[in-house]
């Protein structure tokens, strides 16, 4: 019978009964185990898109299955809008900047609610509406009246963050000091992970030195990460296509670019004044003293040099780097031959390692086979691999005097600080990438004093960071040791900026917190969310959250302080607390996660430490690409979800991802295919439910495909567990061909009950990925789509033994068939091997690393012996003889209709005449065409 969907008016029914239902609104109730899930709250600079759909969606997917599995679920939802992005975005509205009014145009946004969005608060609440209707079109099973958004407009969560703080600062974690930090010079702020493109996230200040080479009565400043090369130094490379400068630092003077790196420079304490303007030109084959051999290094010109990272500045040293190596052999072929000759002329060795027998730079370059500069990838792994073989295993020659023999890692630290004592050098940041914050400006490395930090370094809270991450569950499992290892390389963090949203701190107004620093234990902020409302916000002191997490205060006192309200916060608090899952994607590990698992264990007991992580990819296109507008394959949740069914977009975003750290690819051209999936398991379900097949005992067959949708039910099961989305819906594809190929065994002809048992079973299994679809067949069969509950199934491994051994003997038919290039066949004689080679076969399964001897045990079955000894698989696959032959003489008609023969002939080896009789064997009887 032929079936239409109306997919929207689907969703919009469901959705307003789930509402009106309050389906998903979670109380504590003692009689239920609970399960407490969250994922990040979304930051509202913008419309939400497909990688904030995924993350969701994994935790929704989660949340849906572990409620059909009986338990009290709560899954809420909050807003962040702390920080500076809003606040950049609105402030760039107001200014008229084009391409945030076509990226807002882009997204759909009305021109005329512009002017709301040209204040941060405006900003914020705007997009807040727009994230929550897009996540209830969604779907997502969200208790809403736990709904907050952060930072100062929320004064209930304020007092929440000063409260943290002051807790922190009570136990040490949070200083007062001077470190070095990525920043933003011109609106001064520091930069956090939140304050950058995602693609910069974790890209921090890296340390060096500036070694001075003397030119005249100047200094020639140079950075670098590797002070111990510096015997080694040939020549010194400048962009001569840049704008340089004669600069006053700290009273010397010194030739800079004109640009981003003196603002670093001054950033990091040193007093800098510009002189006048210098042509570099000028300077091309002229030579530099080496301050720490006195020796003297020509000046080449470099394209190549990046005037805005270091010093703008490079030196070179050919005999160990290998691009330095390439670049003057590429420079022999040009005017310049002569000086780069010179470069080359004065290498030297600075290590010794018996990998090497010449220099070590062209060995490399020459094994692997890089030709010129323009071979980028090549030189890039040629260093890398060149570094970490010379750090770990080389030693220092003759020229570095009382040092020589020791391993590079052993004294690089010591020769950095003899530079810097010498005053030939100096420690210095730089950023390793020049990138910009969200408001549009570079970014420098910068020395902050009288900033507030978190205390990140503290051994004593690594720690007990340490201890909670052993006692977790991880999804992946190897996320475990990265999130080892990137507690022990945080450092301290910067946890303050200026003129951003957010809380102020509440001992030092003028510095607010930032964004990955407010977001740390809000999930224990869900548990109260919806109650704390009910009191004053400015009557609100510590004592109450000190009673609610701490359990410190008496009831009494605090109730009549708040008044009644305090028991049902510190119930909620109490029966859902720990977190049991939090979802985050891979790029949160190092900051957010991290900090997460830090102020967990510095505030709360550890009966309230966290319990699991669930880890997924990046979203990028089908051809592997990061979304973006740029590249033109953008698209927003809210955009997705106008263009396709709700559930097409479920069903995509779970077939994509497993738990791990693989980019997710999502390939909307399969979007017509997933709706034509999801209509036909609607017109399958309707059709056929109560309709379809006999009222009859199981038989062989019936108890085959019984046992195979158990058997599948518990391996989904496992993958819902795990947050394998994409291996759910490969096991539920699995389950459609089982029920085909059961059609096709029952020709035609199935168990109406077992029909109906996979309908149901399947929508179960489908239920927590496409809700609004199983949701409404459940209600047109009859079923209580409220009342469903995944399945705890048994299963027998022998009845997949028994269909496989029929499957096998199929396979073997249709080979042979092929075989006989389609002559005119009449019918099969199937051989049922001996008894005794059943007997057999128990010897060699239960002796299987001596089967050869067994050969001269039993000389007339040989080369069934030798058969089994190549193809010892056999021995798992093969059952009694009686089990086989019943299986064969149940299956005739079936076996002649599938390969489409007249007549199917059963034989005992022991009774047939025919020559090939003795091929017959457990598993594998003979097979004889006619």
């Amino acid at each position: 019978m032929e079936i239409s969907i109306d997919f929207k008016s689907v969703e919009e029914k469901w959705r307003k009964i789930w509402e009106e239902k309050k389906v998903f609104e979670a109380n504590p109730d003692p009689s239920k185990e609970k399960v407490f899930v969250t994922s990040p709250y979304p930051y509202m600079s913008g419309l939400l898109h497909l990688g904030h759909g995924l993350t969701e969606s994994r935790i929704d997917f989660y949340a849906r299955y572990k409620r059909l599995k009986g338990y009290n679920v709560l899954f809420p939802m909050g807003f962040h809008i702390t920080g500076s992005p809003i606040v950049s975005k609105s402030m760039q509205l107001k200014e008229g900047n084009q391409k945030i009014i076509n990226d807002l145009k882009q997204d759909g946004i009305p021109e005329e609610d512009f002017d709301r969005l040209k204040t941060s608060e405006g900003w914020a609440l705007y997009f807040i509406r727009y994230a929550e209707e897009t996540m209830k079109k969604m779907g997502f099973s969200i208790d809403w009246r736990r709904e907050f958004y952060t930072s100062r407009i929320n004064p209930w969560y304020n007092k929440f963050i000063e409260w943290q703080y002051r807790k922190l600062q009570e136990k040490g974690y949070v200083i007062k000091g001077k470190h070095i930090i990525t920043y933003d010079p011109v609106i001064n702020n520091p930069v956090g992970d939140h304050d950058r493109s995602d693609e910069y996230a974790g890209i921090d200040p890296v340390q060096g030195y500036i070694i001075k080479f003397k030119y005249e009565d100047y200094y020639i400043p140079v950075f670098t990460l590797r002070p111990e090369t510096l015997p080694g130094v040939t020549n010194l490379w400048i962009n001569t296509e840049v704008k340089y400068g004669l600069f006053k630092v700290d009273g010397e003077l010194w030739i800079l670019p004109d640009n981003i790196v003196v603002e670093e420079i001054k950033g990091q304490d040193h007093e800098i004044e510009k002189i006048k303007d210098i042509d570099v030109r000028e300077l091309v084959g002229k030579e530099a003293i080496n301050l720490y051999n006195n020796e003297k290094v020509v000046i080449l010109p470099a394209e190549f040099v990046d005037p805005e990272i270091g010093t703008g500045i490079v030196m070179s040293v050919p005999s160990h780097a290998p691009y330095d190596y390439v670049a003057l052999m590429d420079l022999i072929e040009t005017e310049y031959m002569d000086l780069a000759k010179r470069a080359v002329n004065s290498m030297k060795i600075l290590f010794h390692n018996e990998k090497f027998k010449d220099i070590p730079a062209k060995e490399v370059v020459k094994k692997m086979n890089i030709k010129d500069q323009k071979d980028k990838e090549l030189l890039e792994k040629a260093t890398q691999e060149l570094y970490s073989e010379e750090f770990y295993n080389s030693t220092l020659t003759e020229i570095y005097g009382e040092h020589a023999g020791k391993k590079i890692y052993e004294i690089k630290e010591e020769i950095g600080k003899n530079i810097v004592e010498k005053k030939i050098g100096l420690v210095h940041y730089i950023m390793p990438i020049r990138f910009k914050s969200r408001y549009g400006n570079k970014c420098i490395a910068k020395m902050i004093d009288n900033q507030w930090f978190l205390k990140y370094s503290d051994e004593e809270w690594k720690k007990l960071a340490h201890e909670c991450i052993d006692n977790m569950k991880f999804y992946p499992e190897n996320a475990r040791e990265d999130f080892h290892s990137k507690i022990d390389w945080l450092k301290d963090w910067a946890c303050t900026h200026k003129n951003i949203l957010g809380t102020s701190l509440p001992w030092d107004k003028d510095w607010i917190i930032e964004s990955l620093s407010d977001s740390t234990i809000y999930m224990a902020y869900y548990t109260i969310a919806h109650l704390i409302k009910n009191i004053d916000p400015n009557k609100i002191e510590d004592d109450l959250f000190d009673y609610i997490f701490l359990d410190k205060g008496s009831e009494g006192d605090l109730i009549s302080k708040y008044g009644d309200i305090v028991k049902d916060m510190k119930k909620e608090f109490n029966y859902w607390y720990p977190l049991d899952l939090r979802n985050s994607g891979k790029d949160l590990i190092p900051n957010h996660l991290s900090f997460f698992i830090f102020h967990h264990v510095a505030i709360f007991d550890k009966k309230y430490w966290p319990k699991g992580i669930s880890i997924n990819g990046f979203t990028v296109d089908a051809e592997g690409r990061k979304m973006s507008k740029s590249l033109g394959n953008y698209i927003s949740l809210k955009q997705a979800i106008e263009k396709y069914p709700v559930d097409v977009i479920r069903f995509l975003l779970a077939s994509s991802n497993n738990s791990n750290y693989d980019d997710v690819k999502i390939d909307l051209s399969k979007a017509e295919y997933i709706k034509k999936y999801i209509y036909d398991l609607f017109s399958l379900s309707i059709n056929n439910y109560n309709k379809y097949g006999e009222d009859r005992d199981n038989n062989n067959i019936d108890n085959w495909f019984e046992n195979r949708i158990n058997k599948i039910m518990n391996l989904i099961s496992i993958e819902y567990e795990r947050l394998n989305y994409m291996n759910v819906v490969n096991y539920i594809y699995l389950l459609d061909n089982s029920y085909d190929w059961y059609i096709k065994r029952t020709l035609n002809n199935p168990n109406k009950r077992l029909v109906n048992k996979f309908i149901e079973y399947k929508l179960i299994s489908l239920y927590p990925i496409v809700p609004y679809i199983v949701s409404e067949i459940f209600e047109k069969i009859g079923i209580d789509p409220y009342n469903i509950k995944y399945p705890e199934t048994k299963y027998v491994e022998d009845y997949e033994k028994e269909e496989e051994f029929l499957r096998s003997l199929l396979d073997d038919i249709t080979k042979i068939k092929v075989l006989l290039n389609n002559n005119k066949i009449k019918g099969i004689k199937i051989i049922m091997p001996k008894r005794e080679k059943y007997m057999i076969f128990e010897e060699l399964k239960n002796n299987k690393s001596n089967i050869d001897s067994y050969i001269n045990k039993y000389p007339q079955y040989k080369n069934m012996i030798i058969y089994v000894k190549n193809n010892a698989e056999i021995l798992n696959k093969y059952l009694d003889y009686d089990k086989e032959l019943n299986i064969i003489e149940s299956s005739i008609y079936f076996i002649k209709s599938y390969i489409n023969v007249g007549e199917i002939y059963i034989e005992k080896e022991e009774e047939s005449n025919d020559k090939k009789r003795e091929r017959a064997m457990p598993s594998k009887p003979a097979i004889i065409f006619f």
